[in-house]
């Protein structure tokens, strides 16, 4: 019995996505990492945890490398445009300066130092200096699968996404944290005076209600809609004195694909 076109198409398809360098790829990095501000955009945020989700095969210089068709297929990316991957992969090395610390003992660099590809191939190259935030962690870390994340539509569920990872503890079935109002700018990536009005003025006032209507609430819809996501964000409170609002009260679980905690 012949197959279809469409048939064989399916299945043609159904073989390639099998044999995906991404399938099953782990993003584990420091909470150092995961928490710190960036300026990545969600397509260059996603390109950067496929590379982290390869770096134990790195070569002994540090170099990365990756399959073009696959990161093509794993994030469903258009590949009629032939200078997207170069100009995506440049602009998400450019913008890895992390700074880590407090005002009095900081660490700041770029944790890629170099991109470049062949036919077939992409290569990124780590700074040796922040491997071990990113390799060899017995302790403090966030890790997700990629697969979990892939499909975010919104950088704000991202961000919250991982840093809500990053407070797991495996003691609870229900997590629980606390998100004060000054550490939303960091955690949301929000530019300066965003969400503020009169910013700059003595009456400035941080503007929760847009903050959560274009925001917060969409993040957290988004990540409990998405099946492919392994997070349910149970509730979200204004924590508060008087009238003032103090911060939100996040309690989330992970969960199966069926839905039950794990």
């Amino acid at each position: 019995m012949h197959e279809t076109n469409g048939e064989l198409m399916e299945r043609n398809d159904k073989y390639k996505l099998s044999n995906n360098m991404f399938n099953d790829a782990l993003v584990v990095v420091s909470n150092l990492i995961a928490r710190a501000t960036t300026k990545w955009t969600l397509e260059e945020t996603k390109l950067f945890l496929c590379s982290v989700s390869q770096i134990k095969t790195r070569d002994k210089d540090n170099w990365v490398m990756m399959s073009k068709r696959d990161i093509i297929e794993k994030l469903d990316i258009n590949p009629d445009n032939g200078t997207w991957l170069r100009q995506t992969f440049k602009k998400m090395m450019q913008k890895s300066y992390i700074e880590l610390g407090n005002d009095e003992e900081w660490d700041d660099g770029f944790l890629i130092t170099r991109v470049r590809s062949d036919k077939k191939n992409i290569y990124v190259k780590f700074e040796e200096t922040y491997l071990p935030l990113l390799d060899q962690l017995s302790s403090h870390f966030t890790e997700f699968y990629i697969d979990y994340v892939k499909d975010f539509t919104r950088l704000s569920s991202y961000n919250l996404y991982v840093y809500l990872c990053s407070w797991q503890d495996s003691n609870y079935q229900v997590q629980n944290k606390k998100i004060a109002k000054k550490d939303l700018p960091k955690i949301f990536n929000l530019k300066e005076g965003e969400y503020w009005r009169n910013y700059g003025k003595e009456n400035a006032k941080f503007h929760f209600a847009d903050f959560e209507k274009y925001c917060l609430n969409p993040a957290i819809e988004e990540i409990n809609k998405l099946k492919s996501c392994d997070m349910h964000i149970l509730s979200c409170d204004k924590i508060k004195n008087g009238k003032f609002v103090l911060g939100y009260d996040i309690h989330y679980a992970f969960v199966d694909e069926d839905g039950f905690y794990k």
